[in-house]
């Protein structure tokens, strides 16, 4: 990789980028039958054909790549952590306790233990998996997954139960804050 030229290594970028398009439209077109351009046009419009989708496109990237920055030490150090997101669930569901139970703080000192709640949780769910690995030698990357997993059923469990909001007229939803 260090011998290829710059101009080159952007070519191969852009020449797997086209291959994937292709091979995805391929794979469109034979399972759905539907125009690969069209699809495409959507999935362009979903994603930015509006203001407001513009905003939440850059939203959900940004929480994405916050995601990513925090788990690149993981990487680093050959630890395959693919539960960011069941570690972000469990960061929330410990941070939202204290939002929905402890709203009559003064709200510098609530954001500041939300804060800190949020990042122990996260860290928790995190050594869950590491603590297996270092023990027994389980594998963290289908360990990390499977914890995915049951973080989002303890939300739905959180939101159909204890934390149900009461005025929800029989949908799961969490009271907000």
């Amino acid at each position: 990789r260090d011998g290829i030229e710059p101009y080159k290594a952007w070519l191969i970028r852009l020449a797997a980028v086209l291959i994937s398009l292709i091979v995805c439209a391929g794979v469109i077109f034979a399972l759905t039958g539907l125009n690969p351009i069209e699809v495409y046009k959507g999935v362009f419009d979903g994603a930015v054909g509006t203001k407001r989708r513009v905003w939440m496109t850059i939203r959900d990237t940004l929480v994405l790549l916050c995601i990513a920055i925090g788990i690149t030490p993981a990487f680093k150090m050959r630890f395959w952590n693919i539960g960011a997101e069941g570690q972000m669930i469990m960061g929330a569901i410990f941070a939202s306790y204290f939002a929905l139970f402890h709203a009559d703080w003064n709200h510098w000192v609530l954001l500041a233990v939300m804060a800190l709640t949020g990042i122990l949780g996260g860290a928790l769910w995190g050594l869950i998996p590491a603590f297996f690995k270092a023990k027994y030698g389980t594998n963290e990357t289908l360990f990390t997954l499977m914890l995915n997993y049951i973080a989002l059923y303890l939300v739905s469990w959180l939101q159909d139960g204890p934390w149900r909001d009461p005025g929800s007229q029989g949908f799961g939803k969490i009271a907000r804050f």
